[in-house]
Formats: C-alpha cells, sequence, structure tokens
C-alpha cells in the first residue's frame, strides 16, 4: 500500500484503504481471503508524519492439536512514524525512514510484519479440541476411536516408585 506524501499532508481520517493481500511480502502467512482493509489516520508530526489506525485481516491457522485448519478474523491496531531524520529515538515506536525527496512511501512490508507478528504461536481450534489420537492419528473431534491407552514405558514411570515418608 503506498501513500502519498501530498495524502499525508492533508491529514485525512479513518479513510479506508483496500489492497489485496497478494500485493505483501511473503511472510508465510496463508490468508482466508485476499482481502485487507486498512483504516488510517495520517497527522504531521513534528519529526515528520503519524500514520495510525486499524488492520482488518483474515488469516487461516493450522489447530496444533487437531491439524484442522481454521479461518480467523484479525483486527491489528497500526501506529508508525514516517521521518526524514535518521536521529529518532525508536524506543517503543515502529519509525520508518522517509527523505523528503520521495513523494510516496510503500507501507507493505510494515503492515505484512504487523500481520505476521499477531499471528498465534499454537493456535488452537477451539478451547475444547481434543487433538489426534496418539496411536491411529483420527481427528477425536469428529469421531472416536478404539485405541487403548499406550502402557508402554514413560519417563514417569520413576515417579511412581518414590514413596512419601
Amino acid at each position: 500500500m503506498k501513500l502519498l506524501r501530498s495524502e499525508l499532508a492533508s491529514e485525512f481520517n479513518h479513510k479506508l484503504f483496500d489492497m489485496s493481500a497478494k500485493g505483501l511480502p511473503d511472510r508465510g502467512m496463508v490468508f482466508a481471503v485476499d482481502h485487507i482493509q486498512c483504516e488510517l489516520s495520517a497527522q504531521i508530526v513534528q519529526f515528520g508524519f503519524q500514520v495510525s489506525g486499524e488492520i482488518k485481516a483474515q488469516l487461516v491457522f493450522e489447530c496444533v492439536r487437531c491439524l484442522s485448519k481454521k479461518p480467523f478474523d484479525l483486527t491489528l491496531p497500526m501506529k508508525v512514524w514516517l521521518t526524514a531524520r535518521e536521529e529518532i529515538s525508536t524506543d517503543d515506536q515502529d519509525v520508518i525512514l522517509f527523505p523528503d525527496h520521495q513523494d510516496q512511501i510503500d507501507l507493505s512490508a510494515s503492515i505484512a510484519d504487523i500481520i505476521s507478528l499477531a499471528e498465534p504461536m499454537n493456535p488452537i481450534c477451539e478451547e475444547e479440541c481434543k487433538g489426534l489420537c496418539p496411536q491411529c492419528g483420527t481427528n477425536l473431534n469428529l469421531t472416536s476411536c478404539d485405541c487403548k491407552p499406550d502402557e508402554g514405558d514413560s519417563p514417569w514411570d520413576v515417579l511412581k516408585n518414590i514413596k512419601s515418608e
């Protein structure tokens, strides 16, 4: 998504931008729909521009318990500062270099980063997910199986021999 310097200078408020997920750099994300919507506001600040708002996207995550794929709606906050000065302190701020000689800036990489960082480390389809049977691999959310729990060696068996005194 490209923003023109003249657009930023007009200090737009709650402007809607639609973009294709295919236009983002590849971060390994799987989108349920190819449509990303951004509602952004721009403000002139002392050292450049502040762009803030929300990003709405629908991604597909694979459940770590049952391996089923499920779409998730994401609404993510976005706040970046665009500046021509390189010496700006970046503590807890997303600062993007935007030299004065450039007429436009592409925020696609920043949007892809924000979406990518929102992906859960261990996504699950639902809290009550039963996962897969460790013997036959059946998805226990869909059907049950007749497998019996494995009574084999377990590293925890040693703890059964400990007696409290």
